[in-house]
């Protein structure tokens, strides 16, 4: 047994409103006749649909109709008619004619095909018409006034298919236009709660909230509030979720947090003085040029007193410099670009450390950044132009290179990578530096998997931290995101060849990557 009371006090109120005039069938009278919009009756009816109290069928229905040219033609004669009509006055110079310079080459095609005007060539074309040219006039009829109110797509056959496929060859006459909309009617249910409502609900008024002046009068105790069934099930379609690379980046963020590690921020766009130059980079260096680095217009703003201890480093340095001396530019080091490497917030932090120390405090610690950066890189399974790096640096005294290389391990152990191998490698800005590469075992290969060192004196010693150690290093997190996605390429979780039923459906990741030593996980 339905209950129709329980059904009519769970109804929204513009439901009640709308069901009685459903048998109206339109929307603009529905609206009309309540005073909406028709865009709130229209969801009215859709959310009768949903709880199938309404029935609703979709149309596309498509129609040949007037297009620009057809609209200034359809009440009076055709190019060619017109043509026609000058020449039958007597022959006439293309300077001669009145219509309209642009529509001669149509009516021209026109004519000559039907034979019915003649062309010589003097100082300019001369035209006159032939025998027929009259009754081609007098027997005229135009084409257009039959698509005048549209013809249904569905209706073209024979000498109307054949006149639409004539008009349709000359450009801006005829168009195809698609009527979309919905016919909707009450369901043998819907009969049944629109006639209960008429005829014992129609001044039926139910509260939807509470607010604090309700409270306050105790009024809520004499109204009906509207009901609801808390026992329905919601639907979880079309859900939204955290992009795969965005999910591996807070994975590797709760593992530094979990070792101790203080996140860090810095900006995308970035001077090349944060970028390189404070690293005691080269202003020649490769890595500077334009087809690594996207360089953006305008200067930047760079701190002035630390620009020039940057600059007598880089032309004198310490034991060695690689700038001879007035060479180092400072125009160089205010170009702004899109940060290549988050290194550059790394130093941004170092430079606050640095003026820390000058107090007298403690500046020991451990520091992270997962961080956004952009190289102009020739694109494959693992590069992209647009990339996650993992930054990190611990700052303290008397650290070594075993010290680093604990770390390492112990950080990517943690996500099931145990298979990995060190190796030398040079870096502008550290000394020692090496690259740990892990072996994946569904690729069988080695990957470069993380850059690192010890940060050179001749960049601390200007942030006022000469006689600290720094271990530092950058890890591709995007590489890293890859695994734990279980994918071989970086495009297979981003960008415009991901597989969008992937990024919707997929398992949630875990701290284990999916190829690894060991097998799966």
């Amino acid at each position: 047994m339905i209950d129709l009371k329980k059904i009519i006090y769970s109804l929204h109120p513009l439901e009640r409103k709308v069901l009685p005039l459903v048998h109206l069938g339109k929307i603009s009278e529905i609206s009309q006749k309540l005073g909406l919009s028709d865009t709130e009756s229209t969801t009215g009816i859709q959310l009768l649909e949903q709880k199938e109290y309404v029935s609703v069928t979709k149309f596309d229905v498509k129609k040949i109709v007037l297009d620009k040219f057809g609209f200034a033609f359809v009440k009076g004669d055709l190019p060619e008619i017109t043509f026609l009509k000058e020449l039958l006055s007597g022959e006439k110079k293309m300077s001669e004619l009145k219509l309209d310079k642009s529509l001669v080459g149509s009516a021209l095609g026109i004519l000559k095909k039907n034979n019915l005007i003649s062309i010589r060539k003097e100082d300019e074309q001369i035209f006159s018409a032939n025998s027929g040219a009259q009754k081609f006039v007098d027997d005229f009829v135009n084409p257009l006034l039959v698509f005048e109110n549209g013809v249904l797509v569905s209706d073209l056959s024979g000498d109307l298919e054949k006149t639409y496929l004539e008009l349709k060859r000359r450009s801006g006459f005829l168009k195809e236009s698609s009527d979309k909309g919905f016919d909707f009617s009450l369901t043998a249910l819907g009969q049944k709660v629109c006639y209960e409502i008429e005829s014992k609900y129609s001044d039926l008024e139910l509260f939807e909230s509470v607010d604090s002046s309700i409270l306050k009068k105790g009024a809520f105790e004499n109204v009906e509030f509207r009901h609801y069934d808390v026992d329905v099930s919601a639907g979880y379609e079309n859900i939204g979720r955290h992009h795969p690379m965005i999910e591996a980046n807070s994975i590797l963020s709760d593992v530094f947090v979990e070792m101790g590690f203080t996140e860090m921020e810095g900006p995308m766009v970035e001077s090349a003085f944060w970028n390189m130059d404070v690293m005691w980079t080269p202003q020649d260096h490769p890595a500077r040029d334009e087809q690594d680095t996207f360089y953006l217009e305008g200067t930047a703003k760079v701190p002035a007193e630390l620009v020039e201890k940057v600059r007598v480093m880089h032309e004198k340095g310490l034991k060695k410099s690689h700038t001879p001396v007035g060479d180092w530019s400072k125009d160089i080091t205010s170009k702004r670009l899109l940060r290549t490497q988050s290194t550059a917030t790394t130093f941004r932090m170092l430079a606050k450390l640095g003026e820390k120390l000058k107090k007298g405090e403690n500046i020991d610690g451990k520091y992270f950044y997962v961080a956004h950066n952009f190289r102009n890189e020739a694109i494959d399974a693992t590069h992209l132009a647009e990339f996650f790096q993992g930054e990190g640096f611990i700052v303290g005294d008397n650290l070594s290179l075993s010290h680093l290389m604990g770390f390492i391990r112990e950080y990517y152990l943690k996500l099931g990578i145990n298979k990995i191998r060190f190796k030398p490698t040079f870096n502008p800005y550290t000394e020692p530096s090496m690259e740990a590469h892990y072996f994946d075992e569904k690729m069988n290969k080695w990957y470069a998997l993380i850059n690192s060192g010890i940060f050179r004196q001749e960049t601390l010693v200007p942030l006022g931290l000469g006689g600290k150690t720094v271990l530092a290093w950058g890890m591709g997190a995007s590489r890293v995101a890859t695994l734990l996605a279980g994918k071989a390429s970086m495009r297979d979780i981003t960008g415009t060849t991901c597989d969008f039923d992937w990024l919707k459906n997929r398992p949630m990741m875990t701290r284990k990557i999916v190829s690894r030593t060991g097998g799966k996980n």
